[in-house]
């Protein structure tokens, strides 16, 4: 338990209260002026939303990861020197670290929802440090008073024209007049950094459309295909010396990477329709799942309320009446009973109806999984078919380009030494064509092999969860009916002994 001290607010007479409650429980805690030196001691209290250390001898930010639902933090006053310790905490909205001994601003990033910082009072001496705070999109105070760089006569302006969201600075109302002004004073180089900005944030956009048409492709069992065929060349090391002799490869290349992209097309698009189809099932079986449990639930919820009214009919009966409470209390103790086998029957036909529509989903979900290995098949077939073309053509393209370098008519004068031999042996230029091909067949194959397991598992994983789930629901419903049950009988008995007449 974690002790607190209330007083009531009388000047005298009054005495001191303390309550105990549980670490769980505490959303603010105060230790000004305590002469702490460490920041420890803290487990447990994982709902604090307020914490104030100031006025202590505190030298690092530490042991704070833990109060990840933090939104203000009090530190100031203290002899930090670093800012530091603060990254799980992402929920701060107010920091204070005034009065310290911090020479740099840092150590924030991943304070996202900061609006109020107060640091001044530090050692801070370098004008452009402020720059840092410009990512902080949602800051809306800032106090740098006090801090060496404020001596700077360029100070207020720099500040004013480089963090845009600012309303206070300093503890004053930021003029928008005063904003104006700065910004033209600074004109050329925020030009620059805002370009700059524009340029990030559009990156930034490039990588976020990106991973997230990464993990759509994962979520429908198509990682990796968009990025086979150059996974292909990639990983093949003949490939890496083949390409370097003129004309052989690149024609037929051509060839087979436009009519695998076609390919790959087709497969993204059956395949996304089969997903949204197989999301669609599960949604629907969800909500067939909640209309039926509900129904099923509001008939128990009324036939428990029936009967505690009928309880609390009874209790009044025998308080006002105590005698005979044998023969008072035994109709209800029946009516407990017949409501336990009644809540029972309940669980017994919700059983029955999930068990059917979990079948249901099982051979709906399952036919669209077969579909799904279908395409992924005809995909693989295209491919394997394309490769094979492919080996073919160069194939015969290097009997070509043989039968031309060794009648002279192919002139390759800065040709590599290792090529020259490929080219002046036929068996070691087809034996180097035949590794490439078992190379790309290789990955084809696994890569048919990973996306078909991993769909049939992804079906298996998925109907294992809701047979898990019905089987946990079902256990949990069958032990609250009878502890249900079990304390009516208690209330009821107890009741019965207690209004019995002495």
């Amino acid at each position: 338990m974690f002790s607190l001290r209330q007083v009531d607010g009388q000047l005298e007479g009054t005495e001191d209260k303390r309550w105990t409650m549980p670490f769980v429980e505490i959303e603010a805690a105060i230790f000004s002026f305590q002469n702490i030196m460490k920041i420890d001691n803290l487990e447990g209290l994982v709902n604090l939303t307020k914490l104030q250390l100031d006025n202590n001898v505190i030298e690092k930010i530490e042991n704070l990861d833990h109060l990840v639902n933090l939104t203000r933090l009090d530190l100031s006053f203290n002899n930090i020197a670093k800012i530091e310790g603060l990254e799980k905490l992402t929920k701060i909205t107010d920091l204070s670290l005034l009065n310290n001994r911090i020479k740099a601003i840092e150590g924030l990033d991943s304070l996202t929802d900061l609006n109020v910082l107060s640091i001044g009072n530090n050692q801070i001496d370098d004008l452009e440090s402020a720059m840092y705070l410009r990512n902080f999109g949602n800051l809306r105070l800032v106090n740098l008073a006090g801090n060496p760089i404020c001596q700077d006569p360029e100070y207020r302006p720099y500040v004013l024209s480089h963090l845009k969201h600012l309303k206070y600075l300093d503890y004053r109302l930021v003029d928008p007049a005063a904003v104006r002004a700065a910004r033209e004073q600074y004109q050329d180089e925020l030009m620059e950094i805002e370009e700059n900005e524009a340029k990030r944030e559009e990156e930034a956009k490039v990588r976020r459309e990106a991973e997230r048409h990464a993990e759509d492709m994962e979520k429908a069992n198509l990682g990796g295909v968009e990025a086979l065929f150059e996974d292909m060349l990639a990983k093949d090391p003949e490939y890496k010396k083949l390409k370097e002799i003129p004309n052989l490869l690149d024609t037929a290349l051509a060839e087979f990477q436009e009519k695998f992209a076609v390919a790959t097309e087709e497969v993204k698009t059956n395949v996304l329709g089969m997903h949204g189809k197989k999301e669609n099932e599960h949604a629907n079986w969800k909500e067939a799942v909640r209309e039926h449990t509900q129904t099923l639930d509001s008939r128990a919820r009324n036939l428990i309320l029936t009967f505690e009214h009928s309880k609390k009919h009874m209790f009044r009966e025998l308080q006002a009446d105590p005698g005979r409470a044998e023969n008072k209390v035994r109709p209800l103790l029946e009516r407990n009973e017949s409501l336990k086998d009644e809540l029972l029957e309940l669980e017994v036909q919700t059983v029955t109806a999930l068990t059917e529509m979990n079948a249901i989903f099982d051979r709906e979900y399952t036919e669209l999984v077969e579909t799904n290995k279908q395409h992924y098949v005809v995909y693989f077939t295209q491919v394997r078919d394309l490769e094979n073309a492919f080996f073919e053509a160069v194939t015969v393209q290097s009997m070509q380009l043989l039968e031309k370098y060794n009648s002279g008519e192919l002139e390759i004068d800065d040709i590599r030494d290792d090529l020259r031999v490929l080219l002046q042996d036929k068996d070691t230029l087809l034996n180097s064509i035949q590794g490439m091909h078992d190379s790309h067949t290789t990955l084809i194959d696994a890569s048919e092999d990973r996306l078909v397991t991993s769909e049939v598992k992804g079906a298996a994983s998925r109907v294992s969860q809701i047979t898990a789930w019905e089987r946990q629901r079902n256990r949990s419903r069958i032990t609250e009916i009878w502890k249900l049950f079990e304390r009516n009988l208690a209330e009821i008995e107890d009741s019965a002994v207690e209004d019995v007449p002495e």
